[in-house]
């Protein structure tokens, strides 16, 4: 073994150490989901070049 390569032993258990973590920092606000706008109505009926190659119901490969 190298030197390094084993973590020293802790005196506090990670529990408490979480609960200090979070006791000191606080906990972070989940970010809002961006959502994009809406088209202007004059480009609404325009297709995308997905929609003109795979048609409406199917999606790019690796998307869900």
């Amino acid at each position: 073994m190298s030197k390094g390569s084993r973590p020293r032993q802790s005196i506090v258990s990670q529990e408490e150490l979480a609960a200090r973590h979070t006791e000191i920092f606080g906990k972070k606000e989940p970010k809002p989901r961006w959502v994009p706008p809406p088209l202007p109505e004059d480009m609404q009926g325009i297709k995308s070049s997905f929609e003109q190659q795979l048609g409406t119901n199917k999606l790019p490969p690796g998307r869900t």
